[in-house]
């Protein structure tokens, strides 16, 4: 399958992130159905969000991926936020 990018869509991500995405773009192939960056280090985002760190992503929303599965993908040190047309993937591991 293919990971394709909104025109937009600028930046990189830190190595943990890309791990992530991996995971993501991989739960996409398996349901045979592409993959939509939608937000990299483009952009505004929401305060708090840590897209300008490399350390988050947006994905295209589809049916086939459900978010419950990113979540099990990504695992604890991952939040993920659904947006009505988007995935929010954030690395953000709790520092005790």
């Amino acid at each position: 399958m293919t990971v394709w990018y909104k025109q937009s869509v600028q930046g990189d991500l830190q190595p943990i992130a890309r791990k992530g995405f991996g995971r993501v773009a991989r739960l996409h192939e398996d349901v045979g159905h592409d993959t939509f960056v939608k937000s990299l280090r483009d952009r505004d985002h929401l305060a708090g969000f840590f897209h300008y760190d490399g350390l988050a992503f947006d994905i295209g929303k589809d049916n086939l991926v459900l978010v419950n599965d990113i979540r099990e993908a990504l695992g604890p040190d991952w939040d993920v936020i659904e947006g009505s047309t988007y995935i929010h993937c954030e690395y953000d591991p709790e520092i005790i």
